[in-house]
């Protein structure tokens, strides 16, 4: 490391303000004394070299500021360095050379001259006053210590004999200093400040402390070596004792060696807890096991199968609760209303109570957000004493979701049904497939495909896991599907499913949910006590008709949620205040009424009708304009509407220009003006074939300056002579009529015998006609007989 003898000598050439040629040091910072072996690339820098080394010239080395960099002008240097000589330049066989190169002294440049290619130094010796007095002495001594310490623990690297073999007395503070310095793997700018320093006694402190922490340092990586190497050992060693056990048992014809899961299998198997099917697999998968070193990637995937085999219930099922009268009552309880679903649950009760084993039914709850869908089924597992899961499709796009993925594949699991099985732990759950319409499909397949095994009652009973690759019965288990939009369900997966629809809440059940359920709920949510808070009849009722408008009841409960907030700040203002909320101050908790007069029901209006239309979000009342325009024959529509509602247009305008006479129109007025068909909302999609008579009432206002009543509505389809078929969601389309004031109802006569189950106060509060033609229509909003 440090020079031998002949440094003096070379040392004694070094001439101040001389002037010597620079070779950057990119690798390394040179400290006097220390040889080091600097790689050269560059052919400039290889001619310095090898033209110092022949004429036996010195050289000044110096460390770049980047040294990464590729500049090698003035400032890109340090003006600190060495002065050194060149031992031997060493051509490489593939690229580049290698130099090595002893330092001599420190230097510090005082002018850099560029001459060609070529950049020069002039040049100050640094000399640094090394006397010591007893306090310096002390520590260069600990320092030696620490040093010879630091080198035991780095066999790796070579000891400078000359150093730890002599008496304190007689070695050289300095060369001991930059010894240390050049073994020491410290940061490239950090030697370079290390370098600078001129104060011997401040170069000491900061080594002792540089010395110390690289000592910690190197006993942790001993310590964590060893504990590796530990490790390692005891890996080996059980792996050994593990196949010299193994070779044992294969003599003495017994398993000596047993897996904590295959132990585990062996206990269900002697119970009888396990299928045929699932113990032939586990026991092939345990004879793999067995021939596998712990080690391999294998052997882990293997034990998670076993254990998933280990941990579904085969043959375990929850008791489940028959008692028709107590299931009644925690549906009442839990729920206001919803008589179908609710009567459709306690008959499958009725006949499991007669028959031993009943295939469960599977039943899909359709209907707008907010109706209780999905609490409905919670409510029913909680019925019938059955655990609950719960699994979202919205946005499921794979298939392996469902029936999981091979084991072949990296990260491959159980699907979603078997995954849930597995957490519940019985075989008879209830699976609550939440928004099944919103399932999609790509190129990693289609889960709608996926669930037609799974809701099948003739084929769930060897529902097949990719994963798990073993049937599983699941003949048990009760399955209810939720949607909001039945047409979005695939044909074969409806056809599998009993619909039950819930279209949604009339004002009575709203208040009598908002007073039984939503207000407690969130006045316990909320912080607030029984009597701290009082919200009148009137006042439920107006945030119901003014302040919410929707099939089922979020909006309310956030109204609810609204008023029950502001009341915790009243009260914290004032401690021993009551609240109580009336028609009166409500729009001080709730601001101004949002419905007030979004259905304007007064008056009568040329050329705009009322049409009532069924969204995924219940009923609403779709508004139909025509403008009749001078101009160019056409017809035109906008509002953002779908090819069946365009469609239905083109078929009343053929209706009417048909029988233009029996209107009494001049059949001219089509040729002489431009009809324009609008339907308002026009961000809001639009389709289906319902509006049709509502466009033909429009149509014929507009053409004879009719008026029309604004508290009249319509549906129904129109064919090309003017008869009214039947469309669907009439409960929810005269929901919507109600809800926005509208007083009477033109509907299909064949939709008719769909009164029947439609709740009497809505059938009450509307005059409802049933007409077969559309002329019926035309008859009652003019005056005349019908013909």
């Amino acid at each position: 490391m440090y020079g031998d003898m002949n440094l003096s000598s070379e040392s004694s050439k070094i001439v101040n303000g001389l002037i010597y040629r620079i070779v950057p040091s990119k690798e390394r910072i040179p400290f006097p004394g220390n040889i080091i072996s600097l790689s050269v690339e560059s052919g400039h820098f290889t001619d310095i070299l090898e033209e110092a080394e022949l004429n036996d010239s010195l050289i000044v080395l110096l460390g770049k500021k980047n040294q990464y960099a590729s500049d090698f002008s003035s400032d890109s240097y340090f003006s600190f360095g060495c002065i050194a000589k060149v031992v031997q330049v060493i051509k490489l066989p593939n690229f580049g050379n290698k130099a090595i190169i002893r330092c001599l002294k420190r230097v510090r440049v005082t002018e850099f001259q560029k001459r060609n290619l070529n950049l020069y130094a002039r040049i100050d010796t640094v000399e640094i006053n090394t006397e010591t007095d007893d306090v310096l002495k002390a520590t260069l001594r600990i320092l030696r210590k620490l040093y010879i310490e630091f080198l035991e623990l780095n066999p790796q690297l070579e000891k400078p004999e000359y150093l730890l073999n002599i008496n304190d007395e007689l070695v050289n503070p300095l060369k001991l200093t930059d010894t240390i310095l050049g073994s020491l793997n410290l940061n490239y700018q950090r030697k370079q400040r290390m370098l600078e320093i001129s104060d011997f006694r401040y170069l000491v402190s900061e080594l002792h402390t540089i010395l110390l922490n690289e000592i910690e340092f190197s006993k942790l990586e001993k310590k964590i070596e060893a504990e590796v190497s530990q490790r390692t050992m005891k890996e080996q060693k059980d792996y050994f004792l593990r196949e010299k056990i193994k070779g044992l048992s294969s003599e003495l014809g017994s398993d000596a060696l047993q897996i904590p899961e295959v132990e585990k299998i062996n206990e269900l198997k002697s119970k009888g807890e396990l299928s045929e099917q699932a113990i032939q697999k586990a026991e092939i998968e345990i004879e793999k096991l067995n021939k596998l070193h712990s080690m391999s990637p294998e052997y882990g995937l293997l034990r998670d199968y076993l254990d998933l085999i280990i941990s579904l219930p085969w043959k375990k099922s929850g008791e489940i609760n028959i008692d028709l009268h107590s299931a009644e009552n925690i549906l009442n309880d839990d729920h206001y209303g919803l008589i179908k679903p609710k009567e459709r649950i306690l008959e499958y009760l009725s006949v499991l109570k007669l028959v031993e084993k009943l295939k469960s039914p599977i039943l899909c709850f359709v209907g707008p957000p907010g109706t209780g869908k999905t609490s409905l089924g919670k409510s029913i597992a909680r019925a019938l004493g059955r655990k609950y899961i719960r699994i979202a499709l919205g946005g499921l796009h794979d298939e392996a979701e469902i029936r999981g993925h091979r084991k072949t594949y990296i990260g491959a699991m159980p699907g979603k049904v078997i995954q849930s099985i597995r957490k519940v732990g019985v075989n008879n759950p209830l699976i609550l497939f939440d928004e099944i319409d919103k399932m999609s499909s790509d190129f990693r397949g289609d889960p709608a495909s996926a669930l037609l095994e799974v809701l099948d009652p003739e084929q769930n009973n060897t529902f097949t896991d990719n994963y798990l690759d073993i049937e599983f019965d699941l003949s048990n288990v009760l399955f209810i599907a939720t949607a909001n939009d039945q047409s979005r369900i695939p044909v074969p997966l409806l056809d599998r499913m009993e619909i039950i629809r819930l279209d949604g809440y009339i004002d009575l059940e709203k208040f009598m949910i908002a007073k039984n359920f939503l207000i407690p709920e969130q006045k316990k949510v909320n912080g607030l006590g029984e009597n701290s808070l009082t919200i009148s009849e009137s006042a439920v009722y107006k945030i119901i008709n003014e302040f919410t408008l929707e099939a089922g009841v979020r909006e309310l409960e956030r109204k609810i949620a609204k008023i029950c907030r502001k009341t915790a700040k009243l009260i914290i203002d004032a401690p021993a205040k009551k609240v109580k909320v009336t028609s009166t101050n409500l729009n001080s908790f709730l601001g101004i009424e949002e419905y007030r007069d979004f259905s304007n029901v007064e008056g009568k209006k040329i050329g705009e009708v009322n049409g009532l239309a069924w969204t995924v979000s219940g009923g609403s009342v779709l508004k139909v304009e025509t403008n009749i325009i001078k101009g160019k024959p056409d017809l035109k529509l906008t509002g953002k509407l779908g090819d069946i509602m365009k469609e239905s247009a083109q078929a009343a305008l053929s209706y009417i220009k048909t029988f233009c006479d029996k209107f009494s129109l001049d059949p001219k007025i089509f040729d002489e003006n431009e009809i324009h068909l609008h339907f308002p909302e026009a961000a809001t999609p639009k389709d289906g074939p319902s509006a049709g008579v509502t466009i033909v009432v429009s149509l014929i206002s507009a053409l004879k300056k009719i008026p029309v009543s604004q508290n009249i509505g319509m549906t129904g389809e129109i064919t090309i002579h003017g008869d009214v078929l039947a469309v669907g969601g009439l409960k929810t389309k005269l929901m919507a009529a109600k809800r926005s004031k509208i007083k009477t109802v033109f509907i299909p006569e064949q939709n008719k015998k769909d009164l029947e189950p439609i709740d009497k106060e809505i059938k009450n509060s509307l005059n409802i006609i049933p007409v077969s033609h559309v002329n019926e229509i035309i008859n009652h909003i003019t005056g005349k007989s019908d013909e």
